[in-house]
């Protein structure tokens, strides 16, 4: 009996790996059908880049920058002013608005603090802390931070790459502010979180040099690159002026695949989301979980079958023994290219961190119902209002006349020319001789009459609507107070003034957490070796070390809270510390340890060097002089107490 045979183009194939799926239909090496999603996800986001070059062009300055239609010619508002033989007029309100804004936060002085889950791993947990920080000195974050901030607050997003790479000759976690007019990311978000993203990417233009030592494993790979990118490797030099390329940046004018300067090489990093069928295992004697390829099940069929002869050697009941067990997941995991703009894929793999995602960190305002908006934005058409009436103001007032004084022809003197009329009439002590004659009026001096435009109390009204739209008052601002007013009154102000800001500052926050958390986790990977990570000041009694064997599987949750660097904080904490010692209730090492004093380290180890001089029967060493002076003025019940503290 002969059976029918299907061609194999007929066949349907039910493929659940969406990688190898792509790799079958497209072949490898060429992923065109991404790059173009890619650029349909980036055309999406053109709104959001001409809303924040707009909001940017207004928060430094350039407040008359709109184009407009004047008799079918299209000209920016300050060309039309300046036509009509105006001053286009700018006093800059937003800029103080956003100074205020980010005032609040830089004061704030934050720092991120690890905590570990279990208490019993508290040690670690300081440890993982102070690593974090000393990483975070080591990026500029506070910097940084201030900096990403003032973007968010004009342009309403912003980004923050965490990767282990080379800084500075070391190999290091390190923090890179991407420009959010290079970013593109799933337009069909929803979730304040960003749980539900599936594609994030970045456009990088590079020199070749860079590209060539990122992505060239050897002679072909080089050869490859260098066919693709010719005309850069032979560009020596700039190809566009910079002043041209940060206008364009500005304006949100950037093109897709072509770089701004002709002499950088463009290059695409994208992460998606992938899906693919793995087992998920469960170690129940290691009381691990982890997941497995399915060609290599055969391994962990071999350990059960290891655990199951030993078990029986062992006289161990079936049900007793600690098989790992596994089931079949289709498994979602963060797959990264690197393409070219002609599709070709430089790089390609499974996410290389410990996290299992991608390496962005981003938040977007106030992002309800998908959409990004610029705090900035809510207060553009006041600052436009202001800088119209102002311009109309000073318009009125320099066409308006100011001693105007006219003349009747027949008065001036025959012997006198008009400019010497016009000269005797306004020189001090003039002298002007005429014949009068009858029905010729004398000279007269015209001022306009002042034109009544309330300007004073429309800027007054429009500069009190922007800090009721803004919520950045006076005292966010920090201008003197009107007289009579208490500083408590004040204090509340200022903390009031800050209340509708919380909203934005929560996300911004949480944003600072989740690099935070990165931060972390890539520390746990990535620092393999012994580290000395003490910070001079930082009150971790015995943390000087970092231990990756410690760390490496500490569950934590991470906090951003007040810094212990204020002058306030560490007075409080200094005073407190001295009244414990005093009590009795901690040592002078341990006051010495957990204090901020600038003498502190130098001290404690003058008292390790005493002690061991002590524990060897010597006295500690004083000049003559010195030993004199000291038993002249010294109490003896505090001698004695002293050398209490240094026998315990």
């Amino acid at each position: 009996m002969k059976g029918k045979i299907i061609r194999l183009s007929r066949v349907v194939h039910n493929m659940v790996d969406s990688v190898e799926e792509r790799h079958e239909k497209h072949g490898y090496g060429k992923n065109m059908e991404l790059l173009q999603k890619c650029q349909l996800l980036w055309e999406n986001l053109d709104g959001f880049r001409k809303d924040r070059s707009r909001c940017m062009r207004y928060t430094y300055g350039d407040q008359w920058g709109d184009w407009i239609k004047y008799k079918g010619e299209s000209m920016t508002e300050k060309a039309y002013i300046s036509m009509k033989g105006n001053v286009p007029l700018v006093n800059n309100v937003i800029r103080r608005l956003v100074n205020g804004a980010l005032g609040v936060y830089v004061k704030s002085e934050t720092e991120p603090v690890a905590s570990a889950r279990d208490r019993d791993e508290q040690k670690a947990g300081e440890m993982l802390t102070i690593t974090l920080q000393s990483n975070w000195q080591i990026n500029k974050m506070r910097l940084l931070l201030a900096n990403m901030l003032e973007d968010y607050l004009i342009g309403g997003a912003v980004f923050d790459r965490e990767t282990f790479d080379y800084f500075e000759g070391n190999m290091d976690v390190l923090s890179t502010v991407p420009n959010p007019n290079m970013m593109f990311f799933d337009s069909t978000m929803s979730d304040p979180r960003f749980w539900d993203l599936s594609l994030i990417g970045q456009i990088h233009d590079i020199t070749f040099n860079e590209l060539a030592g990122k992505f060239a494993n050897d002679e072909t790979d080089f050869e490859f690159i260098e066919e693709k990118y010719r005309s850069q490797r032979l560009s020596g030099k700039t190809g566009s002026r910079y002043d041209d390329i940060r206008e364009r940046h500005r304006d949100g004018n950037v093109n897709f695949y072509e770089p701004e300067d002709s002499s950088l090489c463009r290059v695409y990093e994208v992460w998606t989301k992938e899906m693919k069928p793995r087992y998920r295992c469960h170690d129940r004697m290691k009381g691990e979980l982890f997941k497995i390829e399915l060609e290599d099940l055969e391994k962990v069929k071999a350990v059960n079958d290891e655990r199951r002869l030993l078990a029986l050697e062992e006289g161990i009941p079936e049900e007793e023994i600690p098989y790992i067990t596994y089931k079949y997941v289709l498994d979602n995991y963060w797959y990264y290219q690197f393409l070219t703009p002609w599709g070709d894929i430089l790089a390609e793999g499974e996410t290389p961190y410990a996290h299992l995602s991608h390496p962005y960190v981003m938040s977007l305002y106030p992002f309800v119902n998908g959409e990004i908006h610029s705090f900035v934005g809510d207060f553009v058409d006041q600052q436009r209002y202001i800088n119209r009436l102002l311009t109309i103001d000073d318009f009125v007032r320099r066409t308006g006349a100011k001693g105007v004084t006219l003349v009747p022809s027949q008065l001036i003197p025959d012997n006198m020319s008009p400019e010497e009329f016009a000269e005797q009439w306004s020189s001090v002590d003039g002298l002007i001789i005429y014949k009068a004659k009858d029905g010729v009026p004398e000279p007269k001096q015209f001022y306009s009459s002042a034109v009544r435009l309330n300007t004073a109390e429309l800027v007054s009204l429009q500069l009190q609507m922007m800090e009721d739209i803004s919520s950045v008052h006076g005292a966010v601002q920090g201008k003197t107070p009107y007289s009579g007013t208490s500083a408590s009154l004040y204090a509340q102000q200022a903390q009031n003034s800050t209340a509708a800001l919380s909203a934005l500052m929560l996300r911004f926050g949480s944003f600072v957490e989740d690099i935070a958390v990165k931060k972390i986790k890539l520390i746990q990977q990535y620092y393999n070796e012994k580290r000395v990570i003490n910070i001079a000041g930082k009150g971790y009694a015995g943390v000087k070390v970092y231990d990756p064997a410690k760390a490496k599987n500490i569950l934590f949750d991470v906090s951003v809270k007040e810094s212990a660097s204020t002058p306030v904080h560490r007075m409080l904490a200094n005073d407190m510390l001295m009244e414990f010692w005093k009590a009795g209730a901690i040592t002078i090492e341990m006051l010495l340890e957990n204090g901020d004093f600038p003498f502190a380290d130098s001290l404690l180890q003058s008292l390790s060097s005493a002690k061991e001089d002590m524990a060897n029967g010597k006295s500690p060493q004083l000049s003559p002089q010195g030993v004199q002076a000291a038993k002249a003025s010294a109490d003896p019940s505090r001698i004695e107490a002293a050398q209490a503290l240094l026998a315990t």
